[in-house]
């Protein structure tokens, strides 16, 4: 097939698939009698592979990398998992993060709209409403996904059993509702502490206590 069957066979533009061949992730075509790029089904499941890695924002080294494993008679997923693992650790570190500065951003908002900011010696009173994060709130926030399932309500009932001391908001989330596809969240019962996934599962006792109870 012709590069321009290629592209619409894959839904990848003409140019993008030339990028790849520049970029050495895909291999160079054979050629027709009359110099035309001659490509087969190999080179449409290779397109389709690299541009499923790209919508999951993997780097082109990444991708290379993969190919190189596959292209050596090996199967590349094992790899690919240990790149998923770490790359996973990194947005939930940066979900977390940009949860905190949503619920700071929220609070000052609401304050500012309820009139209890100070602004008589700022330049703005939402600005300049002292600390990002108040170290003064150290309350935790347990949020458990659940699929309404035996498994997980006996984790709700550790989780409550674990905190029930020490002040904690509990909140039970489907696990199909939007909060828990916008975090990711494929497996239930799923136990969250502050915007961060800390088990999956039903935990014991004295995993609860040790994962979820402030010091």
């Amino acid at each position: 097939m012709k590069i321009g069957e290629l592209s619409h066979r894959t839904g990848i533009s003409v140019s993008a698939i030339r990028y790849y061949e520049r970029q050495g992730l895909l291999g160079e075509p054979e050629r027709s009698e009359s110099g035309y790029r001659s490509y087969g089904e190999s080179d449409v499941e290779r397109v389709l592979l690299i541009a499923s890695a790209k919508r999951l924002r993997f780097p082109l080294k990444t991708i290379r990398l993969c190919l190189e494993v596959l292209d050596g008679g090996e199967e590349p997923c094992r790899e690919v998992a240990a790149i998923v693992r770490k790359r996973l650790a990194q947005i939930e570190s940066e979900v977390a993060e940009w949860n905190r500065l949503r619920m700071a951003l929220r609070q000052r908002l609401q304050a500012y709209e309820s009139g209890s900011l100070d602004a008589e010696n700022a330049l703005c009173a939402i600005l300049g409403a002292g600390p990002i994060f108040p170290k003064e709130n150290t309350m935790s926030t347990i949020e458990v996904f659940t699929a309404g399932c035996t498994n997980c309500d006996e984790a709700v009932s550790i989780v409550r059993e674990a905190v029930s001391t020490c002040g904690c908001e509990i909140r039970v989330l489907p696990a199909d509702g939007p909060e828990a596809k916008s975090r990711g969240v494929t497996l239930a019962p799923c136990i969250w502490k502050n915007g961060e996934r800390v088990f999956c599962g039903v935990p014991s006792r004295a995993e609860a206590i040790a994962l979820l109870r402030e010091e």
